[in-house]
Protein backbone atom coordinates (compact mmCIF):
# COMPACT_ATOMS: atom_id res chain seq x y z
CA UNK A 1 0.00 0.00 0.00
CA UNK A 2 1.18 3.20 -0.87
CA UNK A 3 1.44 6.36 1.15
CA UNK A 4 -0.97 8.27 -0.26
CA UNK A 5 -3.75 4.93 -0.22
CA UNK A 6 -2.59 4.86 3.55
CA UNK A 7 -3.10 8.64 4.25
CA UNK A 8 -1.54 10.62 7.77
CA UNK A 9 -3.46 9.24 10.28
CA UNK A 10 -3.13 5.64 8.60
CA UNK A 11 0.52 6.07 8.28
CA UNK A 12 0.67 6.87 12.47
CA UNK A 13 -1.23 3.79 13.31
CA UNK A 14 0.59 1.43 11.60
CA UNK A 15 4.20 2.68 12.99
CA UNK A 16 2.99 3.25 16.70
CA UNK A 17 0.89 0.16 16.39
CA UNK A 18 3.87 -1.82 18.63
CA UNK A 19 4.69 1.14 21.55
CA UNK A 20 5.34 -0.05 24.64
CA UNK A 21 6.04 2.78 27.64
CA UNK A 22 7.82 2.09 31.10
CA UNK A 23 6.87 3.20 34.07
CA UNK A 24 5.91 6.86 34.25
CA UNK A 25 4.04 7.05 31.05
CA UNK A 26 0.53 8.26 32.11
CA UNK A 27 -0.75 8.90 28.31
CA UNK A 28 1.49 8.34 25.10
CA UNK A 29 0.64 8.22 21.55
CA UNK A 30 -2.80 8.86 20.48
CA UNK A 31 -4.15 12.23 21.75
CA UNK A 32 -2.80 16.12 21.67
CA UNK A 33 0.23 15.72 23.76
CA UNK A 34 2.01 12.87 25.64
CA UNK A 35 1.56 12.86 29.74
CA UNK A 36 4.49 12.24 31.90
CA UNK A 37 4.15 11.50 35.51
CA UNK A 38 6.71 13.56 37.80
CA UNK A 39 7.33 14.16 41.16
CA UNK A 40 5.05 16.18 42.65
CA UNK A 41 1.35 17.03 42.03
CA UNK A 42 1.68 17.91 38.65
CA UNK A 43 1.69 16.03 35.28
CA UNK A 44 4.20 17.27 32.72
CA UNK A 45 2.97 17.76 28.71
CA UNK A 46 5.11 16.87 26.18
CA UNK A 47 4.27 18.00 22.61
CA UNK A 48 6.22 18.63 19.29
CA UNK A 49 4.67 20.52 15.48
CA UNK A 50 6.90 20.59 12.44
CA UNK A 51 5.96 23.62 9.78
CA UNK A 52 6.84 23.35 6.73
CA UNK A 53 7.66 26.54 4.16
CA UNK A 54 4.88 25.51 1.32
CA UNK A 55 2.80 23.44 3.19
CA UNK A 56 1.51 25.22 6.70
CA UNK A 57 2.72 28.63 5.70
CA UNK A 58 3.81 31.14 2.69
CA UNK A 59 6.37 34.05 3.08
CA UNK A 60 4.42 34.98 -0.18
CA UNK A 61 1.88 36.23 2.19
CA UNK A 62 2.93 36.01 5.63
CA UNK A 63 5.51 37.72 7.24
CA UNK A 64 8.67 36.12 9.29
CA UNK A 65 7.49 37.78 12.52
CA UNK A 66 3.71 36.12 11.99
CA UNK A 67 5.39 32.66 11.15
CA UNK A 68 7.29 32.89 14.34
CA UNK A 69 4.16 33.48 16.46
CA UNK A 70 2.00 30.94 14.44
CA UNK A 71 5.19 27.95 14.80
CA UNK A 72 4.68 28.36 19.02
CA UNK A 73 0.17 28.77 18.78
CA UNK A 74 0.31 25.89 16.92
CA UNK A 75 1.85 23.89 20.07
CA UNK A 76 0.68 25.97 22.73
CA UNK A 77 -3.33 24.85 20.83
CA UNK A 78 -2.16 20.98 21.83
CA UNK A 79 -1.60 21.87 25.63
CA UNK A 80 -4.86 23.94 25.82
CA UNK A 81 -6.60 20.81 25.13
CA UNK A 82 -5.21 19.14 27.43
CA UNK A 83 -6.36 21.61 29.94
CA UNK A 84 -2.61 22.73 30.80
CA UNK A 85 -0.26 25.02 31.19
CA UNK A 86 2.36 25.57 28.72
CA UNK A 87 5.75 25.69 30.32
CA UNK A 88 9.22 25.66 28.00
CA UNK A 89 10.09 25.29 24.38
CA UNK A 90 12.91 24.25 22.15
CA UNK A 91 13.19 25.41 18.62
CA UNK A 92 14.94 24.18 16.08
CA UNK A 93 15.01 25.47 12.03
CA UNK A 94 16.32 24.47 9.29
CA UNK A 95 17.21 27.43 6.97
CA UNK A 96 18.03 27.92 3.65
CA UNK A 97 20.68 30.06 2.58
CA UNK A 98 18.35 32.86 0.38
CA UNK A 99 16.91 34.10 3.61
CA UNK A 100 18.61 36.65 5.57
CA UNK A 101 19.77 37.68 9.34
CA UNK A 102 17.50 40.39 9.62
CA UNK A 103 14.48 38.28 7.98
CA UNK A 104 15.71 35.01 11.35
CA UNK A 105 15.80 38.16 13.40
CA UNK A 106 11.78 38.75 13.00
CA UNK A 107 10.95 35.25 12.93
CA UNK A 108 12.58 34.91 16.21
CA UNK A 109 10.77 38.43 17.32
CA UNK A 110 6.83 36.52 16.98
CA UNK A 111 8.62 33.70 18.59
CA UNK A 112 8.93 35.69 21.86
CA UNK A 113 6.18 37.90 21.51
CA UNK A 114 3.58 34.65 21.44
CA UNK A 115 6.01 33.12 24.36
CA UNK A 116 5.95 36.59 25.89
CA UNK A 117 2.44 36.91 26.39
CA UNK A 118 1.33 32.82 26.88
CA UNK A 119 4.29 32.58 29.69
CA UNK A 120 6.45 30.17 27.37
CA UNK A 121 10.51 30.18 28.59
CA UNK A 122 12.71 29.82 24.81
CA UNK A 123 15.09 27.85 26.62
CA UNK A 124 17.14 26.40 23.52
CA UNK A 125 16.62 24.61 20.34
CA UNK A 126 18.82 24.13 16.98
CA UNK A 127 20.01 25.04 13.48
CA UNK A 128 20.51 23.22 10.11
CA UNK A 129 20.89 24.68 6.72
CA UNK A 130 18.55 23.19 4.43
CA UNK A 131 18.69 24.00 0.67
CA UNK A 132 14.86 24.04 -0.34
CA UNK A 133 12.72 25.47 2.01
CA UNK A 134 12.28 26.70 6.06
CA UNK A 135 11.20 24.04 7.86
CA UNK A 136 10.74 24.77 11.75
CA UNK A 137 10.18 22.29 14.63
CA UNK A 138 9.08 23.50 18.45
CA UNK A 139 9.10 21.19 21.37
CA UNK A 140 6.77 22.45 24.04
CA UNK A 141 6.48 21.14 27.43
CA UNK A 142 3.75 22.27 29.69
CA UNK A 143 1.66 21.20 32.81
CA UNK A 144 -1.70 20.18 33.89
CA UNK A 145 -2.58 19.06 37.90
CA UNK A 146 -2.32 15.45 37.92
CA UNK A 147 -5.48 13.65 37.36
CA UNK A 148 -6.52 16.52 35.82
CA UNK A 149 -5.57 15.94 32.23
CA UNK A 150 -8.60 16.23 29.40
CA UNK A 151 -8.11 13.27 26.73
CA UNK A 152 -9.94 12.53 23.63
CA UNK A 153 -11.30 9.09 24.60
CA UNK A 154 -13.57 9.99 27.16
CA UNK A 155 -16.93 10.98 25.42
CA UNK A 156 -20.26 8.95 25.96
CA UNK A 157 -23.37 8.33 24.72
CA UNK A 158 -25.30 11.44 25.59
CA UNK A 159 -22.98 14.03 25.81
CA UNK A 160 -23.47 17.33 24.04
CA UNK A 161 -20.55 18.13 21.65
CA UNK A 162 -19.33 22.06 22.25
CA UNK A 163 -17.03 24.42 20.59
CA UNK A 164 -15.16 27.54 21.96
CA UNK A 165 -15.66 30.60 20.06
CA UNK A 166 -16.75 30.55 16.05
CA UNK A 167 -15.24 28.82 13.67
CA UNK A 168 -14.30 29.23 9.91
CA UNK A 169 -12.12 32.71 9.65
CA UNK A 170 -8.60 31.10 9.44
CA UNK A 171 -10.00 29.21 6.14
CA UNK A 172 -11.46 32.70 5.31
CA UNK A 173 -8.28 34.30 5.70
CA UNK A 174 -6.36 31.52 3.77
CA UNK A 175 -8.88 32.15 0.96
CA UNK A 176 -8.04 36.14 0.81
CA UNK A 177 -4.47 35.59 1.00
CA UNK A 178 -4.94 32.85 -1.87
CA UNK A 179 -7.05 35.40 -3.94
CA UNK A 180 -6.83 39.01 -3.53
CA UNK A 181 -8.94 39.88 -6.07
CA UNK A 182 -11.78 39.25 -3.50
CA UNK A 183 -13.42 42.48 -2.55
CA UNK A 184 -14.95 42.54 0.72
CA UNK A 185 -15.15 44.97 3.53
CA UNK A 186 -11.81 45.89 5.56
CA UNK A 187 -13.11 44.88 8.38
CA UNK A 188 -13.62 41.51 7.54
CA UNK A 189 -10.85 40.97 5.65
CA UNK A 190 -8.62 41.75 8.66
CA UNK A 191 -10.72 39.91 10.98
CA UNK A 192 -10.03 36.45 8.78
CA UNK A 193 -6.65 37.38 7.44
CA UNK A 194 -5.34 37.68 11.28
CA UNK A 195 -7.40 34.62 12.25
CA UNK A 196 -5.21 32.66 9.44
CA UNK A 197 -1.78 34.61 10.02
CA UNK A 198 -1.59 34.93 13.98
CA UNK A 199 -4.22 32.51 15.71
CA UNK A 200 -4.37 32.79 19.26
CA UNK A 201 -5.35 29.74 20.80
CA UNK A 202 -7.50 28.88 23.98
CA UNK A 203 -4.93 28.16 27.01
CA UNK A 204 -6.99 29.87 29.33
CA UNK A 205 -10.08 28.25 28.09
CA UNK A 206 -8.66 24.93 28.35
CA UNK A 207 -7.59 25.64 31.84
CA UNK A 208 -10.95 26.52 32.75
CA UNK A 209 -12.92 23.44 30.84
CA UNK A 210 -10.27 20.96 32.40
CA UNK A 211 -12.14 21.93 36.09
CA UNK A 212 -15.44 21.53 34.40
CA UNK A 213 -16.28 17.94 34.66
CA UNK A 214 -15.86 17.76 30.31
CA UNK A 215 -15.28 14.34 29.40
CA UNK A 216 -13.21 15.01 26.15
CA UNK A 217 -11.45 17.63 24.54
CA UNK A 218 -9.47 18.01 21.25
CA UNK A 219 -8.17 21.33 20.09
CA UNK A 220 -9.63 22.76 16.12
CA UNK A 221 -6.26 22.37 14.16
CA UNK A 222 -7.43 20.32 11.19
CA UNK A 223 -11.09 20.84 11.08
CA UNK A 224 -14.33 20.34 13.75
CA UNK A 225 -15.14 17.22 11.01
CA UNK A 226 -11.48 15.84 11.30
CA UNK A 227 -11.39 16.36 15.16
CA UNK A 228 -14.29 15.57 16.08
CA UNK A 229 -13.48 12.11 14.07
CA UNK A 230 -10.72 11.63 16.51
CA UNK A 231 -12.74 11.91 19.76
CA UNK A 232 -15.26 9.15 18.37
CA UNK A 233 -12.62 7.47 17.13
CA UNK A 234 -10.47 7.14 20.36
CA UNK A 235 -13.97 6.97 22.99
CA UNK A 236 -15.79 4.06 20.96
CA UNK A 237 -18.52 6.30 20.05
CA UNK A 238 -20.77 7.98 16.85
CA UNK A 239 -21.98 11.71 16.90
CA UNK A 240 -24.29 13.43 15.18
CA UNK A 241 -23.30 17.60 14.35
CA UNK A 242 -25.82 20.02 13.23
CA UNK A 243 -25.13 22.56 11.03
CA UNK A 244 -27.40 25.11 12.32
CA UNK A 245 -25.00 25.00 15.43
CA UNK A 246 -21.70 25.31 13.60
CA UNK A 247 -20.99 28.79 14.86
CA UNK A 248 -19.72 30.98 11.86
CA UNK A 249 -18.73 35.01 12.75
CA UNK A 250 -20.39 37.18 10.12
CA UNK A 251 -17.64 38.61 9.07
CA UNK A 252 -16.95 35.06 7.24
CA UNK A 253 -20.02 35.02 5.86
CA UNK A 254 -19.77 37.88 4.16
CA UNK A 255 -15.88 36.13 2.85
CA UNK A 256 -18.04 33.29 1.87
CA UNK A 257 -20.92 34.80 0.33
CA UNK A 258 -18.73 36.74 -1.95
CA UNK A 259 -16.55 33.54 -3.09
CA UNK A 260 -19.64 31.58 -4.00
CA UNK A 261 -18.89 28.73 -0.61
CA UNK A 262 -21.21 27.61 2.16
CA UNK A 263 -19.01 28.93 4.97
CA UNK A 264 -19.77 25.87 7.19
CA UNK A 265 -17.91 23.86 4.62
CA UNK A 266 -14.98 25.69 6.01
CA UNK A 267 -15.80 25.75 9.92
CA UNK A 268 -16.52 21.61 9.50
CA UNK A 269 -12.85 21.48 7.55
CA UNK A 270 -10.98 24.71 6.86
CA UNK A 271 -9.05 23.69 9.70
CA UNK A 272 -6.63 26.13 11.81
CA UNK A 273 -8.82 27.55 14.31
CA UNK A 274 -6.98 26.61 17.30
CA UNK A 275 -10.51 26.43 19.10
CA UNK A 276 -11.64 23.61 21.55
CA UNK A 277 -14.23 21.34 20.97
CA UNK A 278 -15.44 19.11 23.91
CA UNK A 279 -17.94 16.82 25.32
CA UNK A 280 -19.87 17.23 28.51
CA UNK A 281 -22.45 14.86 29.95
CA UNK A 282 -25.95 16.41 30.06
CA UNK A 283 -26.22 16.69 33.88
CA UNK A 284 -23.04 18.89 34.03
CA UNK A 285 -23.77 21.11 31.18
CA UNK A 286 -26.39 23.75 32.33
CA UNK A 287 -23.21 24.71 35.18
CA UNK A 288 -20.24 24.60 32.39
CA UNK A 289 -22.68 26.86 30.56
CA UNK A 290 -23.32 29.50 33.16
CA UNK A 291 -19.66 29.01 34.45
CA UNK A 292 -17.90 29.62 30.86
CA UNK A 293 -20.20 32.79 30.64
CA UNK A 294 -19.38 34.50 33.87
CA UNK A 295 -16.04 34.08 33.43
CA UNK A 296 -15.77 35.16 29.38
CA UNK A 297 -15.57 32.08 27.52
CA UNK A 298 -18.45 31.81 24.66
CA UNK A 299 -19.45 27.96 24.29
CA UNK A 300 -21.66 26.41 21.51
CA UNK A 301 -23.83 23.22 21.40
CA UNK A 302 -22.96 21.55 17.83
CA UNK A 303 -24.11 18.04 18.40
CA UNK A 304 -24.07 15.21 20.72
CA UNK A 305 -22.68 11.97 21.12
CA UNK A 306 -24.54 9.13 20.06
CA UNK A 307 -23.78 4.83 20.88
CA UNK A 308 -23.87 4.67 16.89
CA UNK A 309 -20.29 4.22 15.42
CA UNK A 310 -20.99 6.44 12.79
CA UNK A 311 -19.99 10.10 12.45
CA UNK A 312 -22.94 12.74 10.71
CA UNK A 313 -23.93 15.35 9.69
CA UNK A 314 -27.74 17.08 10.32
CA UNK A 315 -28.04 19.52 7.37
CA UNK A 316 -29.92 22.70 7.75
CA UNK A 317 -32.46 21.35 5.18
CA UNK A 318 -33.04 18.44 7.41
CA UNK A 319 -31.13 15.93 5.47
CA UNK A 320 -28.94 13.69 7.28
CA UNK A 321 -25.72 12.73 6.09
CA UNK A 322 -21.83 10.96 6.44
CA UNK A 323 -19.36 13.85 7.87
CA UNK A 324 -16.24 12.97 6.28
CA UNK A 325 -12.83 13.01 8.10
CA UNK A 326 -12.12 16.02 5.92
CA UNK A 327 -9.04 17.82 6.67
CA UNK A 328 -5.29 18.08 5.35
CA UNK A 329 -3.79 14.73 5.16
CA UNK A 330 -0.03 15.47 4.18
CA UNK A 331 0.26 11.90 1.88
CA UNK A 332 -3.33 12.19 0.52
CA UNK A 333 -3.36 14.44 -2.46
Amino acid sequence: MSLSELGEFGLIDILTRDFTYGAGVVKGVGDDTAVLEVSGDKWLLFTTDMMVEGIHFSLDYSTMFQVGWKLLAVNLSDIAAMGGRPTHALISAAIPPRLNPSELVELYRGLRKSADEYGVNLVGGDTVSNHERLVLNVALLGEVEAGKAVYRSGARPGDRVYVTGTLGASAAGLYLFQNPALSCSPQSADYCKQAHAVPRPRVDAGKFLAHQAVTSMDDISDGLASEIHEICKSSGVGCLIRAAGVPVDPRVREVAALAGIDPVEWALFGGEDFELVFTVSPEHQERMYSSAGAAGIKVYQVGEITDSPEVVLKKADGEVVQLQRGGYDHFCK
